[in-house]
């Protein structure tokens, strides 16, 4: 396994005192104190004590605070990581990523299961989720020092972000102080995807051209 992550203190949490800051965390103290599905534009305007205008011209819809917090979240997490860690094998690297992204994550624990749960009755937000997760993904597979271009790329996304969905859903139910369920899912789910990431690669090949004429008769 890749080593530890270094202990930071969250973005969200940091940037709380300026007006960006301010909508962000109330956005998130809402969904945590009354449910995603309370939290409105006016709902967070007076949690952020500040006009519908301002508000309006900071974010111009629920969906793109949605989308700075993953931000934040993206932030924090990059910079929890060790960058002497490029010498780990990718599955242990992308195993110190996920778990990086978890703690930045941490805090907001309620207010991030709130929005899981929200969209499955709401596509608009299902839509905002997906939309900021594919970029989280990107520098998920950039922090871990692979390739995202491309065929390969793309299955690499695909398969990330499949993992990273089912790892939120046991990360939202694992109460232990270590996350050992959710670190042990990660693990088994990592070698998993690696042994069919590496045959998809194999059934995938593009057989060379041959460079031999053809015999004369």
């Amino acid at each position: 396994m890749a080593a530890a992550r270094k202990p930071r203190r969250s973005r969200a949490a940091s940037l709380s005192a300026d007006p960006r800051g301010k909508v962000i965390a109330a956005m998130v103290r809402l969904a945590n104190d009354v449910g995603w599905g309370a939290v409105t534009l006016d709902a967070i305007a007076a949690e952020a004590e500040i006009g519908l205008d301002k508000l309006q011209a900071m974010f111009p819809s629920r969906a793109a605070i949605v989308a700075g917090f993953m931000a934040d979240v993206d932030h924090d997490m990059l910079g929890r990581l060790d960058s002497g860690e490029s010498h780990y094998a990718v599955r242990d690297r992308l195993f110190a990523v996920l778990m990086a992204r978890l703690d930045a994550l941490r805090p907001h624990r309620d207010a991030v299961v709130a929005m899981l749960r929200g969209a499955l009755g709401d596509p608009v937000t299902a839509c905002a989720l997906a939309t900021t997760s594919r970029r989280s993904l990107s520098w998920m597979l950039a922090a871990a020092g692979t390739a995202h271009t491309g065929i390969d790329g793309e299955l690499k996304m695909q398969g990330l972000g499949a993992l990273y969905a089912s790892t939120l859903w046991v990360w939202a139910r694992d109460t232990s102080e270590d996350m050992s369920a959710t670190m042990a899912h990660v693990d088994r789910q990592l070698r998993r995807a690696e042994s069919i990431f590496q045959f998809l690669q194999r059934s995938v090949r593009v057989p060379r051209r041959s460079t031999r004429k053809p015999a004369r008769a």
